[in-house]
């Protein structure tokens, strides 16, 4: 494992927003009643720096400071004016704070967001894929860059290219080739995604006291799910699974779960590293006859995409709808596409694992919780600190990597607010073009943020 400190473009700071507290002084001696209420009071970037005043500002600070996800964007510059030809060199560039409605630009955009592939965000850490299909861990706020051993042999990549226009040549090695029914010589960033890897989860946060960690990525079309751990062999072991393909997976309290394709969820116990993943369940449970229903209805005009969230201590199933042609004015079905229609989101149901009764129970509220779903790992965070986040919504963005480089004018738009209660969409943040590249992404980031 090799840990990178990236240099910084020379700008001018006040001062770095993650110093050490102060020691000791007369500011200590405000008390804490009235310190919480001032800092409620403040901008998330205000909150920051107080905590750097003194200890007790750090740990009053600490209990407010929004951990509530950030949405990761493009440059609205480059998607709405710049060259469609250079769609696939686009690097992420600006974070929006749901909490203040507002954006942070990055002066510069960093390299790795525009060189390599994001295949996941988790614990404040972006997972990237570069050419010669190397994974890397990236920390926006601190500029950190964590090196991970190469997956070439695990997707069967010979090698893979970044070409000047932003596409990846590749080339298989033979075995590969023969037992895959499917291969392509060229594609996009999100084809990455698509074809090779579909989600990265951490099962720790890598700037922990201890610094174990471990990365989970699900792989190969789905069919494979892999772990690397830090304090390993710097290799990667592809984990023995039953239910093919998965889609999609979680890490809670050193268990992974993933979804199987037969509406099967598997879990297993990762607290003893790579040599000790050990199975602990593996349960098959009836599809609700709501769900059967709704894919009945929709059938021949939606696509449907499943997602693993822990809420309070549940484990919720939310399952997305997808239209795939939907008409951009009246947001009607259509049969085929045209001009004037893109694949868009038109409704979500939520269920909940009911063990002892081995069945999916619906969700008819989320009470004061929020879901954040896209191609970051799934989270559930309590509304009750963020007075501009939604209760009982869902938070999306578009993942569709299928559809999401059908064309340079098209993917990336799919993204909004969901209202569970009245079933109702809200935006999120308002781009001029249906393509936006790279798709906007959640993050959530760490406690404190450097400007």
């Amino acid at each position: 494992m090799k840990v990178q400190q990236i240099k910084r473009s020379p700008m001018k700071r006040r001062r770095t927003l993650d110093s050490s507290p102060l020691p000791s002084s007369v500011f200590d001696q405000v008390p804490t009643d009235v310190l919480r209420s001032i800092i409620k009071k403040l901008s998330f970037i205000d909150v920051v720096q107080a905590k750097a005043v003194c200890s007790s500002w750090n740990l009053v600070g600490e209990e407010l400071v929004s951990r509530m996800p950030w949405l990761m964007l493009p440059s609205k510059e480059e998607v709405e004016e710049g060259d469609d030809a250079d769609a696939r060199n686009n690097g992420y560039n600006g974070f929006l704070n749901l909490g203040e409605n507002r954006v942070y630009n990055l002066k510069t955009t960093p390299k790795e967001f525009r060189e390599s592939c994001c295949i996941g965000s988790s614990h404040g850490w972006l997972v990237f894929l570069e050419q010669k299909a190397i994974p890397f861990l990236f920390n926006p706020f601190r500029q950190v860059k964590i090196q991970l051993p190469p997956v070439d042999r695990l997707l069967g990549l010979k090698r893979m290219e970044r070409k000047m226009n932003g596409e990846y040549e590749l080339d298989y090695f033979e075995d590969y080739k023969k037992s895959c029914r499917f291969w392509f010589k060229w594609c996009g960033k999100q084809e990455v995604r698509a074809r090779f890897i579909q989600k990265a989860i951490l099962t720790g946060k890598p700037d922990s006291n201890n610094g174990n960690y471990g990365l989970v990525l699900l792989c190969n079309s789905g069919e494979e799910i892999a772990y690397y751990e830090s304090a390993g062999d710097n290799s990667w072991t592809v984990i023995d699974v039953s239910h093919a393909p998965y889609q999609d997976i979680i890490c809670h309290e050193n268990n992974l779960f993933a979804l199987g394709d037969k509406n099967s969820v598997e879990v297993w116990d990762l607290q003893q590293g790579r040599a000790g993943i050990t199975k602990k369940s593996d349960i098959v449970l009836p599809i609700p006859d709501k769900l059967l229903a709704k894919e009945d209805s929709v059938k021949g005009l939606c696509s449907s995409r499943f997602y693993l969230v822990e809420s309070c201590g549940d484990l919720l199933l939310v399952v997305r709808f997808i239209g795939d042609y939907v008409d951009r004015v009246y947001g009607t079905l259509q049969r085929e596409w045209d001009c004037y229609n893109d694949y868009c989101t038109i409704s979500f149901h939520v269920y909940k694992l009911d063990c002892n009764g081995r069945k999916w129970v619906e969700v008819e509220s989320l009470g004061d919780h929020a879901l954040f779903l896209g191609g970051n790992q799934s989270v559930s965070v309590s509304t009750d600190s963020f007075s501009n986040c939604e209760k009982n919504s869902i938070y999306f963005t578009d993942d569709n990597w299928e559809r999401m480089e059908d064309d340079l004018l098209y993917g990336g738009h799919d993204m909004g607010i969901y209202n569970l209660k009245d079933q109702s969409f809200k935006s999120i943040y308002e781009f001029s073009s249906a393509g936006i590249q790279p798709p906007p992404c959640w993050i959530l980031p760490p406690a404190l943020l450097e400007p």
